[in-house]
């Protein structure tokens, strides 16, 4: 696969969209109109089969292409500005969501989430596949709570699934250009449809070159923050006979990026040698950071038709390598500089035969098989290994997975009213480790290597786990249009080791028990659609990174906390003229640790609290773990103490989106929609210790469409129109703390094509 250059890329993009402008006019898509007077009924996937969204008994936020187009949202990234219950955050080349308060900060190699992410069935284990920039999507789902029988495997918080569209029985072709500022070009290009009367097939372009950053290096004086990107998507649909199918799709990305990883020592402390952090997106960082990221893989869906039951299989080769460098202390003494290379590789295989019946009856039964190993190689330099002559240290790593999993899951009619689900899912996990350290003179002579895991320690090369999980679930229809749902689910998050910090011993698996109680409701002649969802979360052996322990700039894995969630869950969508579409909801959210206190009989220090130097650490019990002796100089110091009531990380108290779009027509062919949307966040905090914080902030986007005629039309969009500052990023280290915020506001111009 080439790999092309910034005038090429521009090139590319330039040609993918004004090209068009020669083909013939064709329909315009394939939109399908809502029923006159009402909402569009949303088929979803959530249980492995078509379903109306609705008789789910699941809380599911569904994004439709269209809504993804009407406000502006193109990246995995902006998702949390359509579904409250949420949050995206950053680390470096990698993506982290979370779902209703529950996730891991953690993002170094082999590290897979707390909330499995999807494309198209197809299971996502690398953090850096979760970066994507949509182009062919259908819809994405958003299952929230642990979905541990039909996805299991880190699907614990629950999951994030984009679908892409198939190529359907006609041609359908569009195309977009677009500049906005800081320089920024992009394009996207789509087009599918039949090449026989059995075969259809499609392909995908997106790109982005900008320009200009948004910050700027103050210690190296060169522009910082950019995204560059592009990739290409391709699906092959064949049906040689009915009830057959077979698909075939790949994907090839590649990111150049580093909005990620400018970082810049967090206001209100002062990083080691007692320097601040500058304003805004700046930094005075000592080395340039960069991220890049090349993506790859390759599925096979096949379908068939057995007369009773469909048999379904999925498999799939995924790859994925990471070179990025960085400066984790984040100001202008050469501290700590890290040139970081990871990759992965993995194969998965899934078989399921799902019952064509549904009434009285539905079931369907499965494998699953995953095979990973994920590669880290760092070297760490800088002056906080000066003691012994040092210069840094090399870390090598991998991580391989062997993962098999049966399951099974059926709902019965109890009455032609009350539906009954139950699932079971038995997962075992085989994982092996190897790393090694090697510490570097001042002169450049590597000492003496040491490979972990070594005899004398007490653990050993390698865990393994057999774990059932399992589902419950009870739905009542009231009518035709309102039911009512309560369930009960287990799940876990697969155990691990630190490939940044081979010395570590491993985290077990962490455990959750969710209930939930819910309604669906579709009203006023479906002119308002209204989700609503209370639920309860007991989580145990939480997995908590911390990178506050070390000057090296590597993270501790820490399986030291029980947590307890209580949330409320909203969502509605609205119709009130044919011309006129409302939506939104929030997300009320109460996450803390139930137990993080030292247990000294279980090996267990307790939470990790920093305190700006000059400062000491206290004795166990007699109060707050540490004291501040004086005036900051730089620095922190972590000491370990109690933190049980603390929130976790990434869990506001509210969250809330509202937004609507408006479709004017103009003359016989022209139309003008103006879409808006407002989200607004209270607030999180980072840490377990509740020192660096994100204060309450709202985010407004807006767009303009003038729709000339059936095949063309001109969009004006702005996203962060306030240009709210906000942090994407908080961590501590040795150092001192260091941050990144999120995008400034940015505003274009798009020409779209659709034929």
């Amino acid at each position: 696969m080439p790999v092309f250059t910034a005038p090429l890329r521009r090139h590319a993009m330039l040609t993918s969209a004004l090209g068009l402008v020669a083909l013939p006019g064709l329909a315009w898509g394939q939109d399908q109109e809502a029923p006159s007077g009402g909402l569009n009924e949303i088929v979803v996937t959530a249980q492995h089969r078509a379903e109306n969204l609705q008789e789910v008994p699941i809380a599911i936020s569904a994004v439709t292409a269209e809504s993804l187009e009407q406000t502006g949202i193109s990246s995995t990234n902006a998702i949390t500005q359509l579904v409250p219950a949420v949050q995206f955050t950053r680390s470096g080349p990698s993506g982290l969501f979370f779902v209703r308060g529950v996730g891991t900060t953690n993002a170094a190699a082999g590290e897979e989430g707390s909330n499995a992410f999807y494309i198209d069935g197809v299971y996502m284990p690398d953090l850096g596949q979760t970066i994507n920039n949509f182009n062919n999507v259908e819809r994405i789902e958003v299952l929230k709570g642990p979905q541990g029988t039909l996805f299991g495997r880190n699907a614990f918080g629950g999951l994030v699934h984009v679908i892409t569209r198939d190529p359907g029985d006609e041609l359908v072709i569009k195309g977009q250009i677009g500049y906005a500022n800081y320089q920024t070009v992009s394009g996207q290009f789509y087009a599918g449809g039949p090449v026989t009367d059995k075969l259809g097939w499609d392909i995908a372009f997106t790109g982005q070159d900008q320009g200009k950053g948004w910050g700027h290096n103050l210690t190296l004086d060169r522009n910082v923050k950019k995204d560059d990107h592009w990739g290409v998507r391709s699906k092959a649909v064949f049906k040689p006979q009915e009830g057959l199918k077979f698909t075939l799709a790949g994907d090839y990305y590649e990111i150049k990026d580093n909005t990620a990883l400018v970082w810049k020592i967090t206001p209100d402390f002062l990083g080691t040698g007692g320097f601040a952090g500058p304003k805004g997106h700046d930094t005075t960082a000592n080395d340039p950071s960069l991220t890049r990221l090349k993506i790859r893989g390759v599925s096979l869906k096949t379908e068939a038709d057995l007369d009773f039951a469909t048999l379904t299989s999925v498999t799939a080769f995924r790859k994925n390598d990471n070179h990025s460098y960085f400066d984790t202390d984040a100001g202008p003494l050469p501290l700590i500089d890290i040139e970081y290379r990871s990759g992965s590789k993995s194969f998965q295989q899934e078989l399921r035969l799902a019952s064509n019946q549904t009434e009285p009856l539905s079931w369907q039964v499965g494998v699953f098989y995953l095979n990973a190993k994920a590669d880290n190689d760092s070297q760490f330099r800088g002056m906080a290994f000066g003691a012994g002559g040092l210069a840094g240290q090399d870390i090598q790593a991998s991580l391989k997975t062997h993962s098999y999993a049966a399951f099974g899951e059926a709902t019965y009619a109890i009455t032609p009213t009350t539906h009954l689900t139950g699932g079971l899912r038995y997962t075992r996990d085989e994982r092996k480790f190897d790393g090694s350290i090697t510490n570097i003179l001042l002169n450049g002579t590597p000492l003496p290597t040491t490979a972990y895991p070594r005899a004398t320690d007490p653990w050993s090369d390698k865990i393994s786990y057999n774990k059932l999980t399992w589902r419950v679930a009870l739905r009542q229809d009231l009518s035709d249009d309102v039911n009512v749902y309560v369930s009960a689910n287990r799940g876990f998050k697969a155990g691990a080791y630190s490939l940044q910090a081979p010395s570590n011993a491993p985290v077990y698996p962490m455990f959750i028990t969710a209930y939930e109680a819910g309604i669906k409701s579709e009203l006023f002649d479906r002119r308002l659609r209204l989700n609503v969802a209370a639920f309860h979360y007991d989580i145990s052996d939480y997995q908590i990174r911390s990178a506050a322990t070390s000057n090296a700039g590597s993270s501790v894995l820490l399986n030291a906390a029980d947590v307890k969630v209580d949330g409320l869950d909203v969502e509605f969508e609205a119709v009130p003229t044919d011309f006129l579409r409302i939506f939104g909801g929030f997300a009320i959210l109460d996450a803390r640790y139930s137990d993080f206190a030292p247990h000294p009989d279980r090996g267990l220090a307790g939470a990790p609290f920093v305190y700006p130097r000059p400062a000491v650490c206290d004795a166990p019990g007699t109060g707050d773990p540490g004291s501040i002796t004086g005036p900051a100089t730089g620095g922190l110091l972590t000491c370990f103490g109690d933190a049980t009531g603390n929130r976790t990380p990434l869990a506001p108290k509210f969250a809330g989106t509202i937004g609507a779009t408006v479709t004017v027509p103009v003359g016989a062919e022209q139309e003008l929609r103006v879409s808006a949307n407002y989200a607004y966040n209270s607030g999180y905090v980072f840490e377990p210790d509740e020192v660096l914080r994100q204060g309450s902030f709202g985010l407004f986007n807006a767009s303009a469409e003038f729709r000339v005629n059936e095949n063309w039309s001109l969009a004006v969009w702005g996203r962060n129109l306030g240009n709210t500052r906000w942090y994407a990023q908080k961590s501590a280290t040795g150092t001192g703390p260091f941050a990144t915020l999120a995008a400034p506001w940015t505003y274009g111009l798009d020409v779209k094509l659709n034929y």
